[in-house]
């Protein structure tokens, strides 16, 4: 494939969960006869209880390049000895594995659950949320008395707002470190008597106002608490009293199933 990226620095990040052992190349003996180490890693590769990788096992990190797979190979008759290439390395960043959120980020509730191609309007800074905004082309002008309508009460935001809030979600996700993203439409003075009163959801459906002590008490339970862990949802206050459906943690854990469930491959 042509290289999109000559003269530009990419980033790659590997999930060491997604590394997988590999047979590593060794050369053929006399007449074609595998040597020693390569029939010693192909037996242990065969076995069925190969241990899952563990970044704490490594020792070495290294890269390896395979002329075979480049465009020009030593043997080409239009190019005479080995073909050249470039790389640089500006950095290599490592992230520990922390069970519990190192990030806890206060968003905007008016950002959809689904992000699809097209929403996200940067040149006119802000999110598309139907299909009309989707096909619209055409910016939106804000005067004064337009801004100090939507900022005169704490629910409203304007539209680059949500806009940067979503640009803030999508930078923490792509940083390495484990978060919670909370959603709320807006903040009031009246906290609820008890747990069940606040509802932590993954849709914006029936979404209003929480109270800033309500939220304070989430996000320090999601500090301590693994199931939230890189979850995305949106908080709100529940229409009806008495509703026994857990604490803030055993909230977190539903989520953490519906997540789990959602993220499950299609059978096949």
């Amino acid at each position: 494939e042509e290289n999109r990226s000559r003269g530009k620095f990419a980033t790659v990040r590997l999930d060491f969960s997604d590394f997988r052992p590999r047979m590593r190349h060794f050369p053929m003996q006399n007449e074609g006869v595998e040597s020693v180490d390569a029939r010693r890693m192909r037996q242990a590769l065969s076995k069925s209880d190969i241990p899952p990788f563990n970044g704490r096992d490594i020792r070495q990190f290294g890269f390896r390049y395979r002329g075979g797979n480049n465009a020009f190979s030593r043997n080409d008759a239009s190019r005479s000895g080995w073909s050249k290439f470039y790389l640089a390395l500006d950095y290599i960043k490592l992230y520990r594995a922390q069970p519990e959120p190192e990030f806890i980020y206060l968003s905007d509730a008016r950002i959809p659950p689904v992000i699809q191609d097209g929403m996200v309007k940067h040149d006119s800074r802000r999110i598309a949320s139907s299909s009309s905004e989707l096909d619209s082309t055409s910016n939106v002008i804000i005067n004064e008395e337009n801004l100090k309508d939507l900022t005169s009460t704490k629910v409203h935001r304007t539209p680059e707002e949500t806009y940067f809030k979503y640009q803030g979600e999508e930078i923490i996700k792509q940083s390495g470190l484990s978060y919670t993203i909370i959603r709320v439409s807006g903040f009031n003075e009246s906290p609820s008597t008890d747990s069940s009163a606040v509802r932590l959801q993954k849709t914006n459906e029936n979404i209003s106002p929480v109270s800033r002590a309500d939220l304070s008490q989430v996000i320090a339970s999601a500090l301590l608490e693994p199931n939230a862990c890189n979850l995305v949802l949106y908080m709100t206050k529940s229409n009806q009293r008495g509703v026994v459906d857990g604490d803030v943690f055993a909230k977190f854990a539903r989520l953490r199933s519906e997540k789990e469930e959602d993220e499950l491959p299609p059978f096949q």
